[in-house]
């Protein structure tokens, strides 16, 4: 066997064997993500002391082009357990209106990418059919998120130190439009109350 045909039969089986690997680390970096955004989503959002809420409203400014600009006003509907997608010629005065600043419509975008990328029932977010792996991932970053924590009063230490460093800081992102921002929140409230 010539030494070209070797090399061919060698390649072609590094190829095929690392097929998997790569979904298998899309999957991985998927179910990490999903746990730790929602971690992090869950942990900021009820903040409402005003000086931790104000730093953390800079730190996302600081830390992403047009970040002031992501401050929406969505309108709730109890009736149908939506928001709004279509505000115009809308009375929205029979709508309970619902503020997102920059860090919750940054974090909750990125999660809901990571989340419904390619599928409308990811596993994780969903507990659907999910495999082994993929819990045990999800709960590693909850469990990393966990372990960086430590508390409200050194909110900017952690979002400069752990969340920055994190992976997933990488999928947060500002080109963000409110209506496709809508659309997918009511997709998630759809699922989590079916």
């Amino acid at each position: 066997m010539t030494c070209i045909k070797k090399l061919l039969i060698l390649l072609s089986f590094i190829v095929l064997k690392n097929i998997p690997l790569y979904a298998s680390e899309d999957t991985y970096l998927r179910d990490y993500c999903s746990g730790y955004l929602e971690e992090v989503y869950w942990t900021l959002d009820p903040l409402e002391e005003e000086p931790a809420r104000g730093e953390i409203i800079q730190f996302f400014e600081k830390a992403f082009p047009n970040a002031e600009d992501l401050n929406f006003d969505l309108y709730y509907s109890s009736q149908e357990r939506q928001f709004l997608e279509n505000l115009e010629g809308v009375d929205l005065s029979s709508y309970t209106k619902v503020n997102y600043p920059n860090f919750e419509v940054i974090l909750l975008d990125a999660y809901l990418e990571v989340m419904l990328e390619g599928v409308k029932d990811y596993c994780p977010a969903f507990w659907d059919d999910c495999s082994e792996q993929s819990l045990q991932t999800f709960f590693l970053a909850a469990e990393d998120f966990s372990q960086s924590w430590q508390g409200e009063e050194d909110v900017l230490t952690f979002l400069q130190n752990d969340f920055s460093q994190n992976q997933c800081f990488a999928l947060l992102q500002t080109e963000i439009d409110q209506q496709s921002f809508t659309q997918k929140l009511n997709l998630l409230i759809e699922k989590l109350v079916e």
